[in-house]
């Protein structure tokens, strides 16, 4: 699950609010592979930028959200005989702009073992707390990292507000390749 932008809403509020939801919070890097960097991006279809100088060996794209190091910290967890590592992030997504500098967005991203149903509600009881009075709308989305039948975008007003899904068996796959 990822919501859009958090600007304006308590930081400290999400992180209690999942806290208490039972999720442990993560820290991940800003900077991400080539393979991390693409394999989830429902905010853009432009390219990630590119640093001269990587943080890590290959690590030299910022990133443009947060659940793919969020899927590669869980699956450090499962190897670790932690399978059940719900996570979460609060942190800066940068989205290209032509000619412009990025736009340095906060994030929110989850990952979880639990059912779509179950991480829904959490989403849906966030939603409401960071934007009190909204009109929240379910779609159909197909992302090719989510099982179709089990994803959807949260909207409000018009505007998507987070993506939220079970991988896919393909998905699941592309998670354990990185």
């Amino acid at each position: 699950m990822l919501f859009r932008s958090i600007a304006g809403a308590s930081v400290q509020g999400v992180n209690k609010s999942l806290t208490s939801a039972g999720f442990d919070e993560a820290l991940t890097i800003s900077m991400v592979t080539p393979e991390l960097s693409d394999l989830f991006t429902p905010w853009t279809d432009a390219p990630a930028i590119v640093a001269d100088t990587p943080i890590l060996e290959t690590a030299d794209r910022l990133r443009r959200s947060l659940i793919p190091t969020l899927l590669a910290a869980r699956r450090f967890n499962e190897t670790q005989q932690n399978p059940a590592a719900e996570l979460f992030e609060t942190a800066a997504i940068y989205l290209p702009r032509t000619g412009e500098l990025p736009n340095e967005q906060w994030t929110v991203g989850i990952v979880s073992s639990g059912d779509f149903w179950d991480l829904k509600g959490v989403v849906e009881s966030l939603g409401r707390e960071l934007f009190a009075e909204m009109n929240l709308v379910a779609e159909p989305i197909a992302l090719p990292l989510l099982d179709l039948n089990r994803s959807c975008r949260l909207m409000v007003d018009d505007q998507p507000l987070a993506y939220l899904g079970e991988l896919s068996p393909k998905g699941y796959s592309a998670t354990r390749s990185e």
